[in-house]
C-alpha cells in the first residue's frame, strides 16, 4: 500500500467519523424534541481498482413506517375525540344540573310555584307581576341557552375554516419538501434533515386528517385520505368550503385534488382527526342537543298554554284571538266531545252561553236554540258566528280563528266540558286554536296537527322541497328534490314522498296528524330540509314549518319564546280562573275575582304528563315537564361522559404506539454517548494515521 493511499484512507476515515459526530450531537441536541427521528450512522467500505481505499458514511433516519403509520391513525382517533369531548362538556355545562340553582332547568320550578301563590289571592297585581317575571326569567334564559349552544356550533365551524387553512399550509409544505427531498437523493446528497421536518409536518397533518403515507420512489412521501383521496405528491390539494350552501346552516367541505379546479366533497372521505371530530360534534352532537332542548322548550311552553287556554282572566277578555294553526277552512274539524264558549259580562254572569258537541255537529245554547254545522273548520265558523248573532262574532282567515264579544262590557270564556273534553290531536278546543296562549312564538311549537289520511294536504301541485340525507356524522350523503304531486290527500303526499325519498326514509302520519321522516338505511341518521317553497294555502306556512320536517325549524324552538303581548302589558289578563260554563243559564254567576283554579292548573302542570317527540337522542316518551328536564340533562351528561371515555382510550392506543415507536426511533442517551465515544477515538485514530504517513513522507523525503 503506498503512503498516498494510507494518508487517503486516514482522510476518509476522519472525515467519516466528523459526519457520525455531528450526527450524533444532533441527536443529543434534539433529545427532547416531539416527533424526532434519531439519525442513525452506518460506515460503508470504499473500494478502488479492485481493492480498499478508504471508508464512507451513510446518514439515515431511523423510521418505522408500520409504527408511523399507527400513530398517525392513533393521532387522528385521539384528535376527534378530543374535540367531540371538549365542546359536547361545554355544551353540558350550558344546560348543568337540574338541582343547581343557576341552571337553566331551575328556573321551571319558581314559575309553577309563583302561580301557586296567585291561586291563593287571584286579584293581586304583585302576584301577578311576580309570576309573569318568573315566566320571563325562564323564557330569556331559554333563548340565552339556545344562543350559547348555538354559539358553539359557530366556533366548531371557524375551527375548521382555521384546521383546513392549517392544512393547506402544511400539505404545501410537504409538496415543497418533496421536490427538495427528490432532488437531494437525485444529486446524491443527503435530505435528513428536510426528511426530519417533513415527518413532523406529517405527524400535524394527521392529527387534523387521517392520513396514510407511501414512500416515493425518488425521496418523499405521497398522501392521502384513509380512504384513498390523494393529497399531496409534487403538488399538495386545497380544503375549502363549497361555493355553493343549498339552504344549509353552514357551507360543505370541499377539495381540489392536486393540479385540478373540480370542487371534491371532503367529508365522506374523512376518517378522523381534528376536522372529523369538529364535523360531528357541529352536525351531529350539538344539533342532537339543541334538537332535545327545543323539545324541553317547546314541551314547556305547550304545557303552560294547555293549562292557560282551560281557564280566563276576570274579567273576561272581550276578544279571543287564536295563533296560526296552519290550517285552512276546508279542514275537517276531526274534533270529539264537548267544549264551552259562554259571553259573560263583566260581574262574571251568563249572558249567552253555548254548548258545542262535536260528536253530534251541533251548537246549543242556553235557550236550547239547535245550530247544526258540517264536519269543517269553515262550516264550524259559520255556524257559530250565525248562533251568537248580534252578541259575538267569529272569523276564520290565514289559520286564525278569532272570537269578539260585540256588547260592551262582555267577554269570553271557554271550557272543555269536564266528562267529556273536546280534543283534536290530544289538545282541547282553545288550546288546538290559541286562543288564550300564554307563551307565543313565531312557528308552531308542536307538529301534532290532528290532519288525517284523507284530508286533503292543502299544498300546491308543483312547489318543492329539498331534503338532505345525512350519515351518522350529520353529513350529507345525498340530496332529493321532492315535488308537490298531483294527488291531494294526506295519505297521497304521504305516497308520492315515499317514492321520492327512493328507500332512504319513510314518511309516516300517525294518529294525531303528525307526519315524520324515518329512515329507513342503517347509514341514514336522519332526513333534514335545506329548502322549501311549499305554502299551505292563507297560511304562509311550509310543509316543513306545519309538521316539523329537517332540523332547522324544529331546533329553533328554544329561541324567541315570549309571554303574550297583551298579558305582558296587563297582567290582570293571566287566567287565574275557570269559568263553570255547563249548564249554566242566563244571568247565573259562573266567574268570580277568588277564583284561583285557572292558576292552580298552571302550577299543575308542571308533574301533569305529556307527549314528548323523539328529539336527538331522546326516545318519544310521556312524561312530566320536570321529569323530561332531568332526563335531557342526564342525557347530555352522559354524551359528555360517554365522549371523555373515549377520548382517554384513544389516548392510551397512541399512547402505547407512540412509546414503541419512541423506543425504536428515539435518542437513547446512553447509546450516544457510546457511539460519540467510538466516534471520538476513532477520528483520534484517522488522526494518527494521518501523521504517521506524514511522517513517512517526510522520513522518504529525506532518504533522497
Amino acid at each position: 500500500m503506498s503512503i498516498q493511499s494510507i494518508m487517503g484512507t486516514g482522510l476518509s476515515a476522519l472525515f467519516a467519523n466528523q459526519q457520525a459526530l455531528k450526527a450524533v450531537s444532533t441527536n443529543v441536541a434534539n433529545v427532547n424534541t416531539v416527533g424526532y427521528s434519531r439519525l442513525d450512522v452506518n460506515f460503508v467500505s470504499r473500494s478502488s481498482n479492485g481493492g480498499m481505499a478508504g471508508v464512507e458514511i451513510e446518514v439515515t433516519r431511523v423510521a418505522n413506517t408500520f409504527l408511523s403509520a399507527a400513530e398517525m391513525r392513533g393521532a387522528a382517533d385521539v384528535s376527534a375525540a378530543d374535540m367531540l369531548a371538549q365542546f359536547m362538556d361545554r355544551a353540558q355545562g350550558l344546560l348543568g344540573d337540574p338541582s343547581d340553582s343557576s341552571s337553566v332547568f331551575a328556573t321551571l320550578d319558581p314559575v309553577f310555584s309563583s302561580f301557586g301563590s296567585l291561586a291563593v289571592d287571584p286579584s293581586s297585581a304583585l302576584r301577578q307581576s311576580s309570576a309573569l317575571s318568573d315566566l320571563q326569567t325562564l323564557l330569556s334564559q331559554l333563548d340565552t341557552t339556545a344562543e350559547e349552544i348555538a354559539a358553539l356550533r359557530d366556533e366548531s365551524h371557524s375551527r375548521i375554516v382555521s384546521a383546513m387553512e392549517e392544512a393547506n399550509a402544511l400539505m404545501s409544505g410537504i409538496a415543497r419538501l418533496n421536490a427538495s427531498i427528490q432532488r437531494a437523493t437525485i444529486g446524491g446528497v443527503s435530505a435528513t434533515e428536510a426528511e426530519t421536518e417533513q415527518a413532523r409536518m406529517l405527524d400535524r397533518l394527521s392529527e387534523i386528517i387521517d392520513i396514510r403515507t407511501q414512500d416515493r420512489s425518488l425521496g418523499g412521501v405521497e398522501v392521502r385520505t384513509s380512504d384513498g383521496l390523494l393529497l399531496v405528491d409534487v403538488d399538495a390539494a386545497v380544503l375549502g368550503l363549497s361555493s355553493t350552501s343549498d339552504g344549509e346552516a353552514y357551507q360543505g367541505l370541499v377539495m381540489m385534488s392536486p393540479r385540478s379546479t373540480t370542487e371534491t366533497p371532503l367529508e365522506s372521505h374523512l376518517g378522523g382527526g381534528e376536522l372529523k371530530g369538529l364535523l360531528r360534534a357541529r352536525d351531529h352532537e350539538l344539533v342532537n342537543l339543541q334538537l332535545a332542548f327545543g323539545e324541553f322548550a317547546a314541551g314547556a311552553a305547550e304545557a303552560l298554554n294547555a293549562a292557560h287556554n282551560s281557564g280566563t282572566s276576570v274579567p273576561a277578555p272581550s276578544e279571543l284571538t287564536g295563533r296560526n294553526t296552519g290550517l285552512l277552512a276546508t279542514d275537517r274539524l276531526n274534533f270529539t266531545g264537548v267544549t264551552h264558549i259562554g259571553i259573560v259580562d263583566a260581574s262574571g254572569l251568563v249572558v249567552r252561553n253555548f254548548r258545542v258537541d262535536f260528536d253530534n255537529q251541533q251548537i246549543i245554547d242556553d235557550q236550547a236554540n239547535i245550530t247544526n254545522f258540517a264536519n269543517s273548520v269553515g262550516d264550524f265558523q259559520t255556524a257559530l258566528n250565525a248562533a251568537m248573532g248580534a252578541d259575538g262574532q267569529v272569523s276564520f282567515a290565514n289559520g286564525q280563528l278569532q272570537l269578539e264579544a260585540m256588547a260592551p262590557g262582555t267577554g269570553l270564556a271557554i271550557r272543555d266540558d269536564i266528562t267529556s273534553p273536546a280534543t283534536r290531536a290530544g289538545k282541547g278546543f282553545s288550546h288546538t286554536f290559541g286562543l288564550n296562549d300564554l307563551v307565543t312564538h313565531g312557528n308552531a311549537l308542536g307538529y301534532a296537527t290532528g290532519l288525517s289520511g284523507t284530508d286533503l294536504h292543502g299544498f300546491t301541485a308543483g312547489q318543492t322541497v329539498t331534503f338532505a340525507v345525512r350519515n351518522d356524522d350529520g353529513s350529507i350523503m345525498r340530496r332529493i328534490d321532492f315535488t308537490v304531486g298531483a294527488g291531494a290527500t294526506m295519505d297521497s303526499l304521504r305516497a308520492d314522498l315515499n317514492t321520492a325519498l327512493q328507500g332512504y326514509g319513510q314518511a309516516q302520519l300517525n294518529a294525531e296528524g303528525r307526519l315524520q321522516i324515518v329512515p329507513t338505511s342503517n347509514n341514514v341518521a336522519r332526513v333534514d330540509v335545506t329548502q322549501d317553497t311549499t305554502v299551505r294555502g292563507d297560511t304562509n306556512m311550509s310543509m316543513s314549518e306545519l309538521f316539523g320536517l329537517g332540523e332547522s325549524i324544529p331546533l329553533q324552538r328554544s329561541r324567541s319564546l315570549s309571554i303574550r303581548s297583551d298579558i305582558g302589558s296587563n297582567p290582570q289578563l293571566l287566567a287565574s280562573a275557570q269559568a263553570d260554563l255547563a249548564g249554566a243559564a242566563a244571568g247565573q254567576r259562573v266567574l268570580s275575582s277568588g277564583d284561583g283554579r285557572g292558576a292552580l292548573a298552571i302550577e299543575a302542570s308542571s308533574t301533569t304528563s305529556r307527549r314528548f317527540a323523539e328529539a336527538g337522542g331522546l326516545v318519544g316518551q310521556v312524561t312530566s315537564i320536570s321529569d323530561y328536564a332531568a332526563r335531557l340533562a342526564g342525557h347530555a351528561g352522559v354524551r359528555a361522559e360517554a365522549l371523555e371515555a373515549s377520548k382517554l382510550a384513544a389516548e392510551s392506543v397512541r399512547e402505547e404506539v407512540r412509546a414503541r415507536r419512541m423506543g425504536e426511533e428515539g435518542v437513547n442517551l446512553d447509546e450516544e454517548l457510546v457511539k460519540m465515544t467510538t466516534y471520538q477515538q476513532a477520528y483520534a485514530a484517522a488522526s494518527r494515521m494521518i501523521q504517521a504517513a506524514r511522517d513517512l513522507y517526510d522520513i522518504t523525503l529525506n532518504m533522497v
